[in-house]
């Protein structure tokens, strides 16, 4: 695997990072009350999933049947949560991070966010991979807005960030159903 991670990419995630704390806080959620499947594999076809270790990710799953079958992270980092009565978990593995949001006393998947080329997309992209490769994977239907490329599905978005043609960033996201 190509190891793309230049010192822009780890300030383009941070950034990326910060955002989304950032827009939890101001009150317009993107994340609904879970409902979805327990990610252990029963994924709707109107989603997004991201599989890892034999594992479905689901957006807006509950998070504790999917860790569980994660095993034990690299890292774990907890904070209150600013647009949730709780708390906000990141469970850190081999080239992802998944986050979560809490909701009645239960956590749900929130994102999951690629950190290295560690990891792929299941039609085969990941960081370092070009436009090219997203479009034929994805097509052309997305909203893009300064290089970032959102591709939305169901409950579920699936955002490429990409600079001079690669893409430098991944992250699935959980959002409002329409």
């Amino acid at each position: 695997m190509r190891k793309f991670m230049p010192k822009t990419l780890t300030i383009i995630l941070l950034a990326l990072l910060a955002m989304v704390s950032l827009a939890a806080c101001g009150g317009d959620s993107a994340v609904n009350g879970g409902g979805q499947s327990s990610g252990g594999g029963e994924a709707k076809a109107e989603a997004f999933v991201f599989t890892a270790g034999g594992t479905d990710i689901l957006m807006n799953a509950e998070a504790a049947p999917i860790v569980g079958k994660l095993g034990e992270a690299i890292s774990y980092f907890e904070a209150e949560s600013c647009a949730f009565q709780g708390t906000d978990r990141i469970y850190t593995y081999d080239g992802f991070q998944l986050n979560t949001y809490p909701l009645n006393d239960v956590d749900y998947v929130s994102s999951v966010v690629f950190t290295s080329d560690a990891v792929s997309t299941p039609e085969g992209l990941e960081i370092g991979s070009s436009k090219e490769d997203m479009l034929a994977a994805y097509g052309e239907e997305y909203a893009e807005e300064y290089d970032q490329y959102t591709y939305t599905k169901g409950d579920s978005r699936l955002v490429f960030l990409l600079e001079d043609g690669a893409v430098t960033s991944i992250e699935y996201q959980a959002v409002l159903p329409q």
